[in-house]
This record gives C-alpha cells, structure tokens and sequence, in this order.
C-alpha cells in the first residue's frame, strides 16, 4: 500500500485554513524569498512505546498545488534554514520507504502547512502519527500445552489479512486500516493434543471499547494498539472444547488501555444456514440429515511452512462410511496439467472428476512415492480424518486458487459434501 494522497490533500486543506486567518502570519512582503527550520517529533505517547528515531526519515516539501520543491534523504541531511521563495508550501515526513498493508513495525507520516514570508525566519514542526494499527497476541502457558498447532487470522475486508500462527517468534503486527472499517473479523483454528480441530470466529469493533474514544470516531485508524488474549476452555473431564478471547485495545493519544466486548461469530457449519460448503450439504436419497459428519476447516491462505494439520478434515458417518469422493479444481494452469498427469500415471487417481479415498491403495501410492504417509479407511469404517495439508507442500509451488470438494456416501445412502478453498 502506498503512502495515501490523503495526507496530501489533508495538508493542502490545513493550509488553505490557515491562509484565512490573516493574524497567525508574521507581517512581511509576499515577495522574495524567506528562509524555514525543519523539526520532526512523534505524536505522544505512542513514541514513548515504540522508541522511535526521526533522523532518517525522508523530508519532503511541497508547493501547495501539490509539486515537490525539495527533497531530502533523510531529516539529518536537511540543512539548518532552507531559502524558499514566498509562498505556501506544505513539508511531509514520514518513516523511510512506503507503508505496506501488513508491516513487522509501525508506520509514522505527518504533514505541517508552512507560510513563507520575505525576511522571516519560518520554523516547521512536523508531528507525525502512525499510520498503521498494532495487533498482539498474547496466550498462557496452559494454551501453549493445549495445541499443537494453531493459526490465528485477524481480517479488515481488504487485500490481506494478518495471521499468527505457533511457529511464529514475534506476537505483533502491523495494519494500515482500510478506510471507513468499523468491524475486524477475527477467526482461530487449532490442533488440540489430542488431536482435536477447534475452531472460533469473532468480530471486534470499536464501539465496543469501554471507553469512548477522540469525536466519537467509530473506524479502526492508525495508533489503535489492540492486544488479543487467547485461553483454552476444557471440560470437567479435561478436553479442550474451545476458546475463550478477550480483547484490550489502547488509543493513540492515551496511556490508558480499555477491555473491549468480543462478539460470537457463527461459523460454518455450526448453526449456520444449510448448504454452506465448510459445514458440509446434505444431499441425496437418505433420509437422516444427522448421518454423516464433516468438518472441513475454513478457506485459508497456505504456503511451503503451513502447518499440514490444519488441513485435517473429520469424517464420521454412524452407519458407515460407503464412500469419500475428493475432486479438486484450480485456477492454475500447472496445477490442471499435474492433476491430468496424475490421472495418466496412477490407477484410480482422478481429482480432476473426483478420487475415490475408501480402499484406494493407488492412492497411497501415490503419497508414499511423494515422501507422505497416507492411510485410506476401509468401507464402513465410522470415522476417518482426511489429511487435505498433505497437499499444502506441493500447492507453494502453483499459485492460484485450489478448491476442494468432498462427497461421503454412508452405507444406508445419505450424503453429504464441502468445499474448501486454498489460496497460495
């Protein structure tokens, strides 16, 4: 994401404002030339936390129809007094290169409308601010003991999303808000020891702060500092039957960090309209909806490092599993042309018209000549996990978007199927 024109358009409006107001500029010749001191300083007290230094940062000045006039590498380099022409002019600081959706480090721009005048002697203090929201995940050591794996995804609507994941060493992140977002989709998905998938959907807003917060501003903007706390929920018997998060968000102008309400989101295939694809349709000629259990984690973003068991898929049928037809389409022109070689090399593969997983030994053949262990259920077999992040290694290589589709038949005729989209 590049620097937003608003901040120059913001600054052009600043000036315009204060050209109005005839007493705040020292008397003197609007001819000639004048001469202006560049200061850099951080809006407080987020500067206090983060320890910010402003010597590099890149200094700017712009005429105010919006053409650069100066430019300077970095604040240390800006001479002590810079001769300007009269006019108006607007300088903009900000932390060196350009400000990205998703950043390991805050982001800080300003802008300051300066008047130069003949013979004065102009001082322009730029007060940056952050430009991008902090995100932290912070969990106890009995979460840590609960999951062998977990992924954490925190979405504002717009081109990516900040994740955290347990390989990660570093709890915090950066956002550059979209304009206008009110609400943070916040969404987990967990591994249990046990073996167990736990998932949780959420949504944050900032209208839900205890507080109120600067001109009652309901949107997510740069300074928010949001701290997330995750804790396992076990049951009396000892199993991790879920999550339990709380959220604390602090303001950029405050010390002070206020609890906000996190709302239940619900997620697919639990209580949600029949027919979404994550919870699985029921279809065909029997009739007991309740048959057949799938559970399909939800679409994600999967690379080389994902953790393949994020990808487990449960399967239980209470009369038997007849059959499990896996079938996978893709935007890829690579990934096709694999499938189809798949399809020509191996009996009975075919994910291009559907696989059939029960007793299929060619399929694991197949995994085992790619380094993978795979182990098929036979037919009426009750429950069976199947491993979708097997494939997780072999997709970082074909960019594009990969859609799983699964169909369980039990013995007595029920069916049903999901979806799950992959994006690499």
């Amino acid at each position: 994401m590049k620097r937003s024109k608003l901040y120059l358009i913001g600054a052009v409006v600043l000036m315009a404002l204060s050209a109005c107001v005839s007493e705040e500029i020292p008397s003197g010749s609007k001819d000639g030339a004048g001469k202006m001191q560049v200061d850099v300083d951080i809006l407080r007290p987020q500067a206090t936390r983060a320890g910010v230094n402003t010597a590099d940062y890149p200094i700017t000045i712009y005429k105010a129809d919006g053409t650069v006039e100066k430019e300077y590498e970095k604040l240390s380099l800006v001479p002590k007094q810079i001769s300007l022409s009269v006019g108006q002019y607007f300088v903009e600081a900000h932390t060196p290169g350009e400000m990205d959706k998703i950043m390991d480090s805050p982001y800080y721009i300003g802008t300051e409308p300066v008047t130069i005048l003949k013979g004065i002697n102009t001082r322009a203090n730029v007060v940056c601010r952050m430009g991008n929201g902090s995100f932290e995940v912070k969990y106890s050591d009995t979460f840590a003991t609960a999951f062998t794996s977990w992924k954490i995804s925190i979405d504002d609507g717009g081109e990516s999303a900040i994740t955290f994941d347990h390989w990660m060493e570093t709890m915090k992140q950066y956002m550059a808000f979209e304009k206008n977002v009110s609400e943070l989709s916040v969404n987990f998905v967990g591994i249990t020891a046990a073996g167990n998938r736990i998932t949780m959907a959420n949504t944050l807003t900032k209208r839900q702060a205890s507080e109120q917060y600067d001109d009652d501003n309901e949107y997510f903007s740069g300074g928010d500092a949001i701290v997330l706390n995750f804790e396992p929920v076990e049951s009396s018997e000892g199993k991790i039957t879920g999550i339990t998060l709380t959220a604390d968000i602090q303001f950029e102008e405050s010390e002070t960090t206020y609890p906000m309400e996190v709302e239940d989101k619900e997620l697919p295939g639990e209580g949600g309209p029949e027919g979404d694809d994550n919870g699985g349709e029921n279809t065909g000629g029997g009739a007991d909806n309740n048959a057949i259990t799938l559970n399909l984690p939800e679409d994600m973003t999967v690379s080389g490092s994902t953790d393949p068991a994020l990808g487990n898929t449960y399967i239980a049928a209470e009369h038997g599993i007849k059959s499990i037809k896996v079938k996978i389409a893709s935007t890829s022109d690579e990934m096709v042309s694999s499938l189809n070689d798949l399809a020509g090399n191996y009996e009975g593969i075919d994910f291009m018209n559907g696989t059939e997983v029960v007793d299929n030994q060619g399929l694991v053949s197949l995994f085992t000549d790619l380094g993978q262990t795979l182990v098929v259920p036979s037919e009426g077999a009750t429950e069976y996990t199947f491993p979708i992040g097997n494939f997780f290694g072999l997709l970082q290589f074909l960019p594009g978007e990969h859609t799983f589709t699964l169909t369980i038949t039990d013995m007595q005729g029920n069916t049903k199927n999901g979806k799950l989209k992959l994006t690499v």
